[in-house]
């Protein structure tokens, strides 16, 4: 008799290649931060024709969800169950050092910029809340969404070993329970932003990837065909004109688009190679390792490097190219390029130089206590 497969599985299994990483995972992880990159660079027009709202617009929530799916991954596979595992506080101090480092390094680097290129002024208390806050440039806000994850992830991993489908129910009426507080209570958009409640959905979802042993295609497509309705309205159309939250790129950050974002992940994990050979897809796999540095220095770039870009390159090009919107595009695309190029660049040697002293640091320490 011949076995008929699962109906219930849609992606296979994933395994760790033998550095302990997941191909896979990695790569969706770079395709996300160049496209956050060219988030930064084209113009909204430009998205808006290539149909962004279904694939760019969802880097952010995508490395929410990943960033859910390796911490539930990681406790997975070192056989964590109980909370006083989950939460031991050498691993919490240990994963926030690996964020917490290079953050400190670029947040210090900005300010001595800020002040002495851009004659900006801090006081005390604004000091504080510049690097409470993620610091300053575009996507500030995902610095201090990413530290909250690491102290909610373990809580949903937690949940979901009893029942991983509860699990992301809940944490669906709470994002939703949110965001009508946040709607109706006129807290400032800056608190709000920096809240890693408003993407509590997705993360739980990356969780819930891992610790489930059922992924019903029927019901994630029932969700992905509202996700893709209220991305077309909320994007195409002025329905949530009235809410301007819930319009064209913001309208991404919400939990009615988390389960496209899910569908973008698995359709990832499908198709994406296991095993990573050709050149194209090693430099986007090491992007995504470098991930962190990367989306430090694009903050860096569009804060000063971005600057001189548009003053010596773009700004002539422009003025030689005939006007139209072909040329608005090949522009937006030839600025993308080099966005990309040196945000990933200097991420990667940054990544690769923070490593190797780290290495070089603790052979010294276990030599000296040798």
């Amino acid at each position: 008799m011949v076995k008929r497969r699962s109906r219930n599985k849609i992606i296979p299994e994933i395994k760790q290649n033998l550095t302990g990483r997941i191909p896979q995972i990695d790569l969706l992880k770079g395709i996300a931060i160049i496209s956050v990159v060219i988030l930064h660079t084209w113009q909204p027009a430009i998205f808006l024709l290539f149909g962004a709202p279904y694939h760019i617009y969802h880097a952010v929530p995508i490395l929410i969800l990943i960033a859910g799916f390796t911490g539930a991954y990681a406790y997975k596979m070192y056989g964590s169950t109980t909370f006083k595992q989950c939460y031991d506080p050498s691993l919490i101090i240990r994963r926030f050092k690996r964020l917490l480092t290079p953050y400190i390094i670029f947040w210090v680097i900005q300010i001595i910029l800020l002040v002495f290129i851009l004659k900006n002024s801090f006081d005390e208390s604004s000091l504080i809340m510049n690097f409470i806050s993620g610091g300053s440039g575009l996507g500030a806000y995902f610095i201090p969404v990413i530290f909250q994850s690491v102290l909610i992830v373990p809580l949903f991993y937690i949940l979901a070993q009893k029942n991983p489908d509860l699990m992301v129910v809940v944490a669906l009426i709470l994002d939703i329970v949110f965001e009508v507080t946040m709607l109706f209570s006129g807290i400032p958009d800056r608190f709000y932003s920096v809240l890693y409640f408003r993407f509590i959905f997705a993360g739980a979802l990356g969780v819930w990837l891992v610790m489930t042993p059922r992924r019903p295609v029927s019901w994630i497509a029932v969700g992905g065909l509202i996700s893709l309705i209220y991305l077309t309205l909320s994007s195409y159309t002025n329905l949530f004109f009235s809410f301007s939250k819930f319009v064209g790129y913001d309208a991404v950050f919400h939990a009615p688009a988390y389960l496209w974002t899910l569908i973008l992940v698995l359709t990832g994990l499908v198709l994406l190679p296991k095993n990573v050979k050709s050149l194209p897809f090693r430099w986007i796999e090491r992007a995504g390792i470098a991930s962190w540095h990367i989306f430090l220095i694009q903050m860096l770039y569009f804060l000063f490097v971005v600057q001189v870009v548009l003053n010596y390159i773009i700004f002539p090009l422009d003025k030689i190219l005939p006007v139209g919107d072909f040329y608005t595009i090949l522009l937006n695309l030839f600025g993308g390029f080099i966005s990309v190029t040196f945000c990933c660049l200097v991420g990667y040697a940054w990544y690769i130089f923070e490593n190797t002293w780290m290495h070089k640091k603790r052979a010294i320490a276990n030599e000296s206590h040798g």
